[in-house]
């Protein structure tokens, strides 16, 4: 996953999550509507963390392992 997708996702995801959170302040606690809130909350909660512990990978150098691996073999068969 690319580093700008990524932090775009996050930054949707903070967005939705900051609408769902002053929702919830406003939904009494024990209601079934604050818990599916609430899980909801964590969720998207979750994800942001997901997607934060992302690596970035560049695309050349997605793009060069396999280069590398196919000229490896060729040297190996030579």
């Amino acid at each position: 996953m690319f580093a700008i997708e990524r932090d775009a996702q996050i930054a949707a995801l903070r967005e939705v999550h900051q609408t769902r959170s002053n929702t919830l302040t406003n939904v009494p606690a024990g209601s079934r509507s604050h818990s599916r809130l609430l899980t909801e909350c964590e969720k998207i909660s979750d994800e942001i963390d997901r997607l934060k512990r992302c690596i970035n990978v560049p695309r050349s150098a997605v793009v060069a392992v396999p280069v590398i691996l196919a000229v490896l073999v060729l040297a190996l068969i030579s």
